[in-house]
C-alpha cells in the first residue's frame, strides 16, 4: 500500500470512528430530547417519566451554558484537565443511567429527588461528553483528517440508528444497552484532547460574528417551531407515532446532508439553508390546524422535525468552522449555541403545552401554529440587520477593516495578481489596500471551490509567495499536514501546480468581473 492510499484509509477510519462516537451520544440524546415533549401530565413514570425530559433538558442547557462562561473566562486548558473532565462526563451519564436500571428493576425507589439526580447526571454527561467528541473532530478536521460536513451527519445517522434501537427496546434492555454504548464512546475521549492547547485567544473576526449570530437565530427558530409542534403530535391521534416521526426527521435531514456536502463538500450557508426551508416549515405550520387526514398529520409534524435536526446538524458544523478559522474556542461558542437551542425547545413545550391544555383544541392548534410562524419569520428581520451592518463595516477604511493585512509583506507573486475591480485611478493605491483586496479575491475563489477555511487561509499564504515551513509556523502546523492542505488546494480547484492555480484565481477574477 502507497502512502497515499495509507493516508487515505486513515482518513476513513478516523472519521468512521469519529461519526460513531459521536453517533452514540448523539443516540443517547435524541430519545431524551423527544421525552421532553411529554410534558402534560408531569408524572413519574418509567424512571421519571414524563417530566424527566424535562429535567434532562435543563441539566443539558444549563451544562452548556455554564461550559461557555468558563470556557470564556479560562479559554487555555491542559490536556490532562480535558481528559479528566470527559472522564467524569462519561461516568455521569453511567451513573445516570444506573439509576434509571436501578428503578426500572425496583431496586431504588422513585420520585423527585431521584429524577433531579438521574436526569441532572445524564444531562450534565452527555452536554459535556458532546463538546468533547465536537472539539475532537474539530481538531481532527483542521489537521485534514476528516471533513466535519460529512462526518456530523454521519454521526446524526448513527445516533438516528442508536435511537431507534432505544425506542424498540423496553425497561431494562433499554437501559443496559445505553450502558454498554457509552463505555464504547467513552473510549476514544480518554486517549487524546488536544483542542487548544496551544489556543490563548477567543473570538471572532468581525465577518464571522454575523455568519455565527446567523447560524444560531436560525436554529432558534426552529428550535421552538420543534418544541411546540413537537406537543401537536402528542396530542394528535396520528398513524404514526412521534417517536418513529421523531427518528424519521433524524434521518432524513442526515442523508440530506449527506447528499449535500458529497456534492458541494461543504456545510450550507446558514441564508441559503433558511430559504429552503422556511417555505417548507411555514406550509406544515399553516397547514396543521386544518388536517384531518392522520398520514397528513404525521407528514407535516415530520418537516418540523427535520428541519430541526437539519439547521441543528448545519449550525454545529458552521460554528467549528468558525472556531478553526478564527482560533475561538468551539467550547464557548458552540455550548451557546446549544444551550439557546435547548432552552428554545423547551420554551416551545412549555407554550404548546399551555395552549393545547385548552377546552378548544383547534383554537389552541391555530395559535401555536400563529406564533411559531411569528417566531419563524422573525429571522429575515434580524438577518437583514445583521447584513446593513455587515455592509457598513466593509465601508470601512481597509486598515480600520483589516488591520492585519496593512503589516503583510508583498513578493513578485503577489504583485503579479491584480486587485479585484481595480480601476485607474488618480490617487495611488496603498500596499495594503491591494492585500485586502487580493486576500478578499482568495477567499472568494476558495469558497467558490468549497475550500475549508484553513485550506483559504493555505491558500492566502501561499499565493503570496510563502513557503511550506513559513505556512505552518505562521498557521501553528506541521509541515506535513500544510503539504496535505495544498494537495487539497490543488485537488479542489483543478489545478496542476502553483502557477497553474494562480491562473485559475486570475480567471475567476475575470469572470466575476464581466
Amino acid at each position: 500500500m502507497d502512502e497515499g492510499s495509507a493516508s487515505a484509509h486513515d482518513r476513513q477510519r478516523t472519521q468512521g470512528a469519529s461519526a460513531v462516537g459521536y453517533g452514540i451520544i448523539c443516540g443517547l440524546t435524541f430519545p431524551l430530547m423527544i421525552s421532553s415533549t411529554f410534558l402534560q401530565e408531569m408524572s413519574l413514570s418509567h424512571g421519571a417519566g414524563d417530566a424527566f425530559g424535562a429535567l434532562f433538558f435543563l441539566a443539558y442547557s444549563l451544562t452548556m451554558a455554564l461550559t461557555a462562561l468558563t470556557s470564556l473566562a479560562r479559554p487555555s486548558r491542559h490536556t490532562r484537565s480535558r481528559r479528566l473532565r470527559m472522564a467524569g462526563a462519561c461516568a455521569a451519564v453511567f451513573i445516570g443511567n444506573l439509576l434509571m436500571l436501578g428503578r426500572t428493576t425496583g431496586v431504588i425507589e422513585g420520585g423527585w429527588s431521584y429524577a433531579f439526580l438521574a436526569s441532572g447526571a445524564i444531562g450534565y454527561g452527555l452536554a459535556t461528553t458532546e463538546l468533547g467528541w465536537m472539539a475532537r473532530i474539530t481538531t481532527f478536521h483542521e489537521n485534514g483528517q476528516l471533513s466535519l460536513a460529512r462526518t456530523v451527519p454521519f454521526a446524526f445517522l448513527c445516533g438516528g440508528g442508536i435511537a431507534a434501537l432505544i425506542f424498540y427496546a423496553s425497561g431494562a434492555t433499554e437501559i443496559l444497552f445505553a450502558l454498554a454504548i457509552v463505555i464504547v464512546s467513552a473510549v476514544p475521549l480518554m486517549q487524546r484532547q488536544t483542542l487548544e492547547e496551544t489556543d490563548e485567544r477567543t473570538g471572532f473576526l468581525r465577518g464571522s460574528v454575523s455568519d455565527f449570530v446567523k447560524a444560531v437565530s436560525y436554529l432558534a427558530v426552529f428550535s421552538f417551531a420543534f418544541g411546540t409542534v413537537s406537543q401537536v403530535a402528542t396530542k394528535a391521534e396520528g398513524a404514526m407515532p412521534i417517536e418513529a416521526q421523531a427518528v424519521a426527521g433524524i434521518l432524513t435531514a442526515a442523508v440530506a446532508m449527506l447528499a449535500h456536502a458529497a456534492r458541494r463538500k461543504k456545510a450550507f450557508a446558514a441564508s441559503d439553508l433558511y430559504n429552503i426551508l422556511f417555505p417548507v416549515v411555514a406550509l406544515a405550520l399553516v397547514a396543521l390546524p386544518f388536517i384531518t387526514s392522520p398520514e397528513l398529520h404525521v407528514i407535516a409534524t415530520t418537516l418540523v422535525f427535520m428541519a430541526f435536526y437539519l439547521t441543528g446538524m448545519n449550525a454545529r458544523i458552521s460554528v467549528c468552522l468558525l472556531g478553526e478559522r478564527d482560533r475561538a474556542s468551539v467550547w464557548v461558542y458552540l455550548g451557546a449555541t446549544l444551550a439557546i437551542s435547548g432552552s428554545l425547545i423547551l420554551a416551545g413545550v412549555l407554550f404548546g403545552s399551555f395552549v393545547l391544555a385548552r377546552e378548544e383544541p383547534a383554537g389552541g392548534l391555530a395559535l401555536v401554529s400563529l406564533v411559531s410562524l411569528f417566531v419563524l419569520a422573525l429571522s429575515p428581520v434580524l438577518t437583514a440587520r445583521i447584513e446593513r451592518r455587515r455592509a457598513q463595516s466593509a465601508s470601512m477604511p481597509n486598515e480600520e477593516r483589516e488591520p492585519a493585512a496593512a503589516s503583510a509583506p508583498t513578493d513578485a507573486t503577489t504583485a503579479s495578481m491584480k486587485p479585484v475591480g481595480s480601476t485607474p485611478t488618480v490617487a495611488p493605491v496603498s500596499t495594503s489596500d491591494i492585500l485586502a483586496l487580493q486576500t478578499g479575491l482568495l477567499r472568494r475563489f476558495a469558497e467558490h471551490h468549497g475550500l475549508t477555511p484553513r485550506e483559504a487561509d493555505v491558500l492566502v499564504l501561499l499565493a503570496q509567495g510563502r513557503t511550506r515551513t513559513y505556512i505552518a509556523a505562521e498557521l501553528d502546523l506541521s509541515p506535513n499536514t500544510v503539504k496535505g492542505y495544498i494537495r487539497n488546494i490543488y485537488q479542489k480547484s483543478d489545478a496542476k501546480d502553483k502557477q497553474d492555480l494562480l491562473d485559475r484565481v486570475e480567471l475567476f477574477e475575470r469572470r466575476s468581473q464581466s
